[in-house]
């Protein structure tokens, strides 16, 4: 009986032995991760690079900036109430210098608030100064000056995105502002 079964069970040893050289070599053969990116600011910058352990699609920096440029805030009217869906500051010239990007890429253009209904509300308080914003309005904008924190790079999808968190917001003396009721939230 022993010998009847030591054929069968060495085709099974050689089989395992097999699968698990192939499965080696798949793991060898697969992508490994890229070294981590470089980022730099073309002016010195408060905001300092977090080291975190391996690659993540997530690169954190600590501190604060005051940038100034255009921000938008949109919206949708749900029950007659606000529902904000995307607020972007798109930072000046000087402003965007102190801005961490990936080493070789152009200057950030767009930093997307992540505290939506805060940042929101700072910056709709500058534009409703001026006037009040009529009822079916869907977006407003107009220029300030801004402090941001927790900094991010994101990747999602093949996209890089820049985000941070609106701390305050304050009118320029050339304040600039536009409303429009017909913008659409989207890429």
């Amino acid at each position: 009986m022993i010998r009847r079964l030591a054929p069968v069970v060495a085709a099974n040893l050689v089989g395992a032995a097999t699968i698990a050289v192939l499965m080696a070599a798949a793991c060898l053969a697969l992508p490994q991760p890229a070294a981590a990116e470089q980022f730099t600011a073309d002016k010195p910058s408060p905001l300092k690079q977090i080291r975190a352990k391996g690659d993540a699609p997530v690169v954190r920096f600590s501190g604060q900036a005051e940038i100034s440029g255009q921000f938008v805030v949109i919206w949708e009217l749900v029950d007659d109430r606000r529902k904000y869906r995307r607020v972007t500051f798109a930072p000046d010239k000087a402003s965007s210098a102190l801005l961490p990007r990936v080493a070789g890429q152009e200057p950030i253009k767009e930093l997307v608030f992540v505290n939506l209904d805060q940042a929101a509300l700072m910056l709709l308080d500058l534009v409703s100064a001026q006037a009040p914003l009529p009822k079916q309005q869907v977006s407003a904008g107009g220029v300030a000056t801004a402090v941001i924190r927790d900094y991010q790079a994101v990747t999602e999808c093949d996209q890089r995105w820049y985000v941070a968190k609106l701390v305050a917001a304050r009118k320029n003396p050339d304040l600039v502002v536009s409303a429009r009721d017909n913008a659409r939230a989207g890429c």
